[in-house]
């Protein structure tokens, strides 16, 4: 299983996960303690793909100097 799947597989799981909980906005929540809980929800999820982005944007700025740095 390689590094790029399982990025892959997160970012889709991560962007359909907040999708249902949009949707369940959308439609209508039951009351004000259900909102509440669905909007936190909603915001760790993209917390999370924030963090990944940056996560993987380092790898790459570190493979990239690790490159540079063998080739010098």
């Amino acid at each position: 299983m390689s590094v790029v799947w399982i990025r892959d597989n997160l970012k889709k799981y991560l962007r359909d996960r907040r999708k249902d909980i949009q949707d369940t906005l959308l439609a209508g929540v039951k009351d004000m303690s259900q909102y509440e809980y669905l909007r936190g929800q909603h915001t760790a999820l993209v917390q999370v793909e924030i963090e990944l982005r940056e996560l993987l944007g380092k790898v790459i700025e570190d493979d990239e100097e690790r490159e540079q740095g063998n080739s010098s």
